[in-house]
């Protein structure tokens, strides 16, 4: 069978949902909605995980895609362990979108009790089974864009967010679009937790692009659009309960370039959350436990700037290797490389016909955003974190408006 490469992702590694779909036998009885009881076409999709989320929260967004030719995946999600409260409150919310019957929203029932998640795939697959569905969706032709917006319920959209999936040129010149972002709270601690971390993130960017590194990116998954010739062959998004972004994002800039837009800007609710191990959520609670002992902020660390400057020297030591690889390194630089691999993937490279461009490529792909994390982690232990509003006072350049 000669299979189209949307077909053939979605055949060999998507999910139910999407594949009975794209089969043309019935619908998984958990999928639901009358934008797929119709003919209709969309223009563009957007797809949105819900966990304990309320319909107050998520009305604003199917409000603002209304009129806008935008086709809504929502996957109403729970994990199997979820706390009993939290998972009524999902259950209430399902029942309260399939009962309003949006003409432009396709539910995912991921919440009853046959559906439910496993904990350790959490989020990443709920992410996965919307795109997979919105996948399916442009490959019957009924999603004209090959964009697929991806976002959170706790984000406001802004008027003009949608304008991406009505350009007129639908050209791959990128692989993902990420969308620029703040968090805000009305809680003034809250909002000044949110602040500190969205610069800490933001310095971490800056850090690695004045490095040089290929994966100068942010990487949330409330703010990116993914292309669909990219998202397929990277296979979709990982089934993990934190981090699905981070690694989609890895996976994609090692195949196409991505893209940071300049707007439109991207309003994201700063919560508590405990909905995953890791991220923003544990991240604010962690920063307004500190501002409880220092309200100043001025106790909240972050990288020292030198662990950059040592990833920079990093980078170049590794496109002086693949454009000369008889060439020695630094030896602190090269003990700190093939602690994470080097060697390895020296001794691998070294069995294939190369060239320097495909070497400089390789390096790129070895030395990717997580050995790039790691690397800079590694660092901590030479360079110990300091002050951010410190070394953002003293350091202009890895300093942006807030």
């Amino acid at each position: 069978m000669n299979l189209q490469p949307f077909a053939r992702y979605l055949a060999n590694y998507g999910e139910t949902e999407a594949r009975a779909l794209l089969a043309g036998s019935s619908l998984t009885a958990n999928v639901h909605g009358r934008a797929l009881e119709s003919d209709d076409r969309w223009q563009g999709c957007l797809v949105v995980p819900a966990f304990d989320e309320s319909l107050d929260t998520l009305q604003k967004q199917i409000d603002a895609l209304a009129a806008k030719q935008v086709l809504l995946i929502l996957v109403i999600n729970a994990p199997q362990n979820a706390a009993p409260e939290a998972l009524q409150r999902t259950q209430d919310l399902y029942n309260q979108i399939t009962a309003a019957g949006y003409a432009y929203v396709i539910v995912v029932d991921r919440v009853s009790a046959p559906w439910r998640l496993n904990p350790k795939q959490g989020v990443g697959l709920a992410r996965k089974i919307g795109t997979d569905l919105a996948l399916a969706l442009i490959e019957q032709g009924r999603i004209h864009s090959p964009w697929i917006l991806q976002t959170d319920a706790d984000v406001a959209l802004p008027p003009t967010y949608t304008e991406l999936v009505h350009e007129a040129s639908q050209q791959l010149l990128s692989g993902v679009k990420i969308f620029p972002h703040t968090h805000f709270s009305d809680d003034p601690t809250l909002h000044f937790a949110a602040r500190l971390y969205d610069q800490h993130m933001d310095y971490y960017v800056a850090g690695l692009s004045a490095a040089g590194s290929s994966y100068a990116h942010h990487s949330l998954g409330s703010t990116i659009a993914v292309h669909a010739a990219t998202y397929a062959a990277i296979r979709g998004y990982p089934k993990r309960s934190a981090g699905e972004d981070f690694y989609l994002l890895n996976k994609a800039r090692k195949i196409a370039p991505i893209e940071t837009l300049a707007e439109p800007l991207l309003i994201i609710e700063a919560r508590l959350s405990e909905r995953v191990p890791f991220g923003t959520g544990p991240a604010l609670r962690d920063i307004v436990a500190t501002l409880r002992s220092d309200p100043s902020g001025d106790g909240y660390l972050s990288y020292h700037p030198k662990c950059f400057e040592a990833l920079g020297s990093a980078v170049r030591a590794l496109n002086r290797w693949a454009e000369e690889p008889a060439v020695a390194m630094d030896v602190d630089i090269a003990e700190r490389l093939c602690a994470l691999g080097f060697e390895r993937f020296k001794n691998s490279l070294a069995r294939q016909p190369t060239t320097t461009a495909k070497r400089l490529q390789s390096v790129h792909d070895w030395f990717d955003g997580l050995k790039t994390l790691q690397f800079v982690h590694g660092m901590q232990s030479v360079w110990p974190d300091c002050p951010l509003q410190h070394t953002l006072a003293q350091s202009p350049e890895f300093s942006q408006s807030r």
